[in-house]
């Protein structure tokens, strides 16, 4: 400070960025303090609602967390209503399942095939939602009500060099043992080359990456963002992409768990905020695909979602193992 109580150049920026910094810092650090952590909610208004979001993972997404989307849309959701806070939470099944035996429960629930007979007896029927394709919808109906909504979704593709027919019938076609997808999407040609294994998804994308002039993988989205990202370093030569085109199960879907009246109707609106059009483009951000119908790619992922653009074939995710076992032996 200069005599006669003048203040500084350089202090007057200092507490110019001070104060930058403070305005903008929520920004960047709020969305960060959802992931599990609650001291954020001290600093909700008085008469706000909380809700609990809990990301159950049954299969592998896309390039990035679906849970940590989630709470950016979460965050995003709050600055707009002002008054709804969501703190997302990502689960294993196992986990999931021992928080509920413990009496938690969440206002909403995002989950793929495998977790639905654990979600069903809490869910609460949404009625009609704008804005989902009817083929995917299908897979949140139960006894005629609909009991959650997808959000997003991937595909399976076969993986090859160039020579895909050769590949196919040397060492046979690579996958991972969670998938429902070879007797009810793939073509039954190939159905005799599948090896017989109890690869995870990771480890038959492992064993592919040993001997790619000769194998075939069976592979989903994430394998897609896996392979292109070698092929673009340099460390892997040339992938060929065969799309399926029938049927998918890899879809994350939403379910409304609350209990309460305002939660209920909160929730509902953070649902319809999910499956809008501003948000499903935003998709591309974790490499999966709209599940509104729109293209929301003008990369190399294009021709996948080309691929699934028409209607699809996929299972109820409240569809328990035994009536999988069942459509699997119709085809």
């Amino acid at each position: 400070m200069r005599k006669g109580g003048s203040v500084s150049v350089g202090f007057v920026l200092f507490l110019v960025a001070v104060a930058t910094f403070l305005f903008v810092a929520p920004f960047f650090i709020l969305p960060r303090i959802y992931a599990g952590r609650e001291s954020w909610l001290n600093t909700a208004p008085p008469n706000s609602v909380i809700l609990e979001l809990w990301e159950i993972d049954t299969f592998e997404g896309g390039s990035a967390s679906r849970a940590h989307f989630l709470e950016k849309q979460a965050y995003l959701f709050q600055t707009r209503t002002m008054d709804t806070f969501i703190l997302v939470r990502e689960l294993g099944l196992n986990q999931a399942k021992t928080m509920l035996e413990q009496g938690a429960m969440p206002d909403l629930v995002s989950f793929g095939i495998g977790a639905g007979d654990l979600v069903q007896p809490f869910t609460k029927d949404l009625g009609d939602i704008e804005g989902v394709r009817a083929d995917i919808g299908t897979g949140g109906m139960y006894e005629g009500e609909r009991l959650a909504v997808p959000w997003c979704m991937g595909g399976y593709l076969l993986c090859s060099s160039a020579d895909f027919n050769e590949n196919v019938s040397s060492n046979g076609i690579i996958m991972g043992y969670a998938q429902n997808v070879p007797n009810l999407a793939l073509d039954e040609r190939y159905l005799p080359y599948l090896t017989d294994s109890q690869f995870t998804q990771y480890t038959a994308y492992e064993e592919y990456l040993k001997n790619p002039e000769s194998t075939v993988l069976l592979g989903t989205q994430r394998d897609f963002y896996r392979l292109n990202n070698r092929v673009k370093n340099g460390s892997l030569d040339l992938v060929h992409y065969t799309y399926l085109t029938d049927f998918t199960d890899l879809v994350q879907y939403i379910a409304v768990t609350a209990t309460e009246e305002r939660s209920i109707a909160h929730a509902r609106e953070f649902v319809e905020f999910l499956v809008s059009s501003e948000i499903q483009k935003k998709l591309t951000s974790i490499g999966m695909f709209s599940v509104n119908g729109e293209s929301i790619y003008n990369n190399e992922y294009v021709d996948f979602e080309r691929a699934l653009s028409d209607k699809l074939m996929t299972l109820g995710v409240f569809t328990n193992a035994v009536k999988i076992a069942e459509l699997q032996n119709k085809r």
